[in-house]
């Protein structure tokens, strides 16, 4: 039993945990190395259970129920996953109920595609059950940037994408926000978009029924213009767009009229632009980009090391593989923001931190593929 205040973070494992005679969890691909934990809700909220740092493939549940033959699943699918591991069944988040007894488990994912080696099922893990974070980008102010970098070019046409995962819950509408499809009031999320050339270009949201989508031109809340909205699943906008014109995306809640309530989930966002190639100028060629134009991106990596151990501060160096390059950092969920080649981190959270950092050279071609480090604050010592 996990009693006190959130968050809540133990260290277990699962090695030579069994699978009881009546289990079954309902999860994809458990593999029957299972263990348990209950915790009773001290409070209504929403709350993030999961085991995102393990040794292993895991997968997790999260049920009401008694006994191991009568649970009832409480949050599943895509929409409830995250928002520090989404896609993977390794983390959850639902309103909690003041009072309830909630049965989580933690298990090994035993699927592996045709050819691969079997995964590791059994190890350490870290478990943690904490208060759902507000999105960094709940305000229009803090915005998170979509970059999208050259995914394909040929024949005169340029082809860009950029996915970003992301989330609405504990999201909130500002004063002077507008009400995106004419209901109450959205728990809203922002984004912002720069279109490298003029095309066609779409963005959507995967996975989360509930949500809707707009599309803005405007510098400030008040000064928006709507181009486009769509809402339920699958909700997507295509637009023509214009070199150099940054684009407002707003990701917004559905409202529910039997509950009351507005709706809440996890997303991927993805934008797409397929261009025209502007014609190569100063000893150009047939078609395609300009030959004088270096279109290959370049490659980070990230060096770190602990300068202090108690209270921690971690230093980070960064190196792209093309001089004169800019650095971009992002922080677990904050959005990512322009950083120098080293930074210093000393007064996080306790916990778990991912920092991703990619590098863009003197051309403007970004790395697709960001350097990641992970590394852990601990928690002060209570004597």
């Amino acid at each position: 039993m996990l009693t006190g205040g959130l968050p809540i973070e133990v260290s277990r494992s699962n090695v030579d945990a069994t699978k009881e005679s009546e289990e079954f969890l309902g999860l994809f691909a458990p593999a029957g190395h299972s263990v348990w934990f209950e915790w009773e809700a001290i409070g209504d909220g929403l709350v993030t259970v999961g085991s995102c740092e393990a040794d292993f493939t895991n997968v997790v549940g999260v049920y009401t129920g008694t006994a191991v033959n009568d649970l009832t699943r409480v949050a599943k699918g895509n929409e409830d996953e995250g928002p520090h591991c989404p896609f993977g069944q390794r983390e959850y988040t639902f309103k909690a109920v003041g009072g309830t007894k909630y049965q989580i488990v933690v298990d090994g994912n035993s699927f592996f595609p045709p050819g691969a080696p079997p995964p590791d099922t059994e190890g350490s893990f870290e478990f943690r059950i904490e208060a759902t974070p507000t999105p960094a980008n709940d305000d229009f102010a803090d915005s998170a940037t979509l970059i999208t970098p050259l995914e394909e070019e040929s024949e005169g046409e340029a082809f860009f994408i950029d996915s970003e995962f992301g989330h609405n819950w504990n999201a909130t509408l500002e004063s002077a926000e507008p009400e995106h499809d004419g209901g109450p009031g959205r728990a809203s999320v922002w984004y912002s978009w720069t279109a490298p050339l003029s095309g066609q270009a779409k963005i959507g949201i995967c996975c989360a029924s509930t949500l809707g989508l707009g599309l803005y031109t405007g510098s400030s809340l008040e000064s928006l213009q709507l181009l486009v909205g769509d809402t339920g699943p699958g909700a997507s906008v295509s637009f023509t767009a214009s070199t150099g014109t940054t684009y407002r995306i707003v990701v917004f809640g559905l409202f529910d009229g039997p509950s009351g309530e507005v709706e809440m989930a996890s997303f991927s966002l993805v934008a797409s632009l397929l261009a025209q190639v502007p014609a190569a100028t100063g000893g150009g060629g047939e078609g395609g980009l300009p030959p004088t134009v270096d279109a290959a991106p370049p490659d980070t990596k990230i060096f770190k090391r602990l300068l202090k151990r108690l209270p921690p501060i971690w230093v980070f160096r960064f190196h792209s593989t093309e001089p004169g390059s800019t650095f971009r950092c992002k922080l677990d969920k904050r959005p990512a923001t322009p950083c120098a080649a080293s930074r210093r981190f000393g007064s996080l959270r306790p916990g778990r931190h991912v920092l991703k950092v990619f590098a863009i050279d003197a051309a403007g071609n970004i790395d697709p593929t960001p350097a990641v480090s992970r590394f852990n604050v601990p928690r002060p010592r209570s004597d």
